[in-house]
């Protein structure tokens, strides 16, 4: 039995906060150290707002099967995930080979791809844990929306995933573990939120009808996000450190919704992030090595805020050309081979 298609038209706006989500990550995997005030910003929102996108095209998967659901998502998450990490497997043997990379343990570099494990598969699980994560938060939201009988029942079991989330940071279980289940149960909150605000975006009309109240709106929300997280302790879902729950959850929300109202009144049509978000998986799965290799060449120039800031625009620009080279002539490099069996 074929899989039923779902055409699913892309929505500008998604994609460009998809773009500008991946110029974050960038940004924030160019500085060394935690240190850094930017990146402490840019970790406060930034994967929190990749599993809110992640929601937001959520609506009609639920009227797939199970078995459907879980073909869709194998062929969208799981081979793009392997293919990715394989090829910069490689990419970081030549590395090694050459001196730019001071570390490779063969062994333990592969074994870490197949348990999805960032620590052990620095060359690239420490961007891809993300999909993992992402598709077992998306299987528990099928079965959890799938047999909520209302809106309500789903947010009672979605904050109970977030309570569980939170408990499991503070309770000290804040290393990589394989597959990040750690961090699922607060991933899902983020990829209901994107649910939700998707289904009930219509309601929001009197915002997006009117830019003075979408500028005020924006910037007050983008205020308190910036100003919250200061308060706050360093996040990271990579490590699933939260911080305050409070404090967390009112940044990293404030933040979202900032830029997406931002998104819709200034750049919702923008080609050059559109393009990015159109090609996410090229990014997420190979900038780390285009970032090592600059860095290796030119270390003493990017030490300051700016110059950190200017790598990331120039790796983002640098990228694109090749991810479109790949997307068109060699897909089987970001997983996108046409496989009979999951058709």
């Amino acid at each position: 039995m074929k899989m039923k298609k779902i055409e699913i038209k892309r929505i500008d706006w998604i994609d460009t906060l998809r773009g500008i989500g991946m110029f974050l990550v960038i940004w924030g995997h160019v500085f060394p150290t935690n240190k850094w005030r930017i990146r402490r910003y840019i970790y406060s929102f930034h994967m929190p707002l990749f599993f809110f996108i992640s929601g937001l095209t959520f609506k009609d998967s639920d009227k797939l099967s199970f078995k459907d659901y879980l073909k869709k998502r194998i062929k969208g998450l799981i081979i793009p995930y392997l293919a990715i990490n394989i090829v910069c497997y490689i990419i970081w043997a030549v590395l090694f080979h050459y001196n730019i990379v001071i570390d490779f343990d063969a062994l333990d570099y592969f074994f870490g791809i197949f348990v999805s494990h960032a620590t052990l598969v620095p060359c690239a699980g420490s961007q891809t844990w993300f999909i993992i994560t992402l598709f077992i938060s998306e299987i528990i939201f099928y079965f959890l929306k799938k047999y909520s009988t209302n809106d309500f029942n789903l947010g009672i079991c979605v904050s109970i995933s977030g309570l569980i989330g939170y408990v499991i940071s503070v309770s000290g279980y804040n290393d990589p573990i394989p597959f990040h289940l750690n961090t699922v149960f607060t991933a899902i909150v983020f990829y209901y939120l994107g649910y939700l605000f998707m289904k009930y975006i219509n309601k929001f009309k009197v915002i997006f009808n009117n830019k003075m109240i979408m500028l005020i709106s924006g910037g007050a929300l983008g205020i308190i996000g910036f100003i919250t997280q200061f308060f706050n302790r360093r996040v990271s879902m990579y490590s699933n450190l939260y911080g305050s729950f409070v404090l967390f959850y009112i940044s990293s929300l404030c933040t979202i919704i900032a830029l997406i109202i931002f998104v819709n009144l200034f750049m919702k049509k923008s080609k050059f992030f559109k393009g990015i978000g159109q090609n996410t998986l090229f990014y997420l799965g190979y900038h780390y090595s285009f970032i090592l290799v600059v860095l290796y060449l030119y270390k003493k120039i990017f030490t300051t805020n700016l110059g950190m800031l200017g790598l990331s625009i120039v790796l983002t620009i640098f990228m694109y050309p090749f991810a479109l080279l790949v997307k068109k002539y060699i897909p089987i490099l970001i997983g996108k081979v046409n496989i009979k069996s999951l058709n």
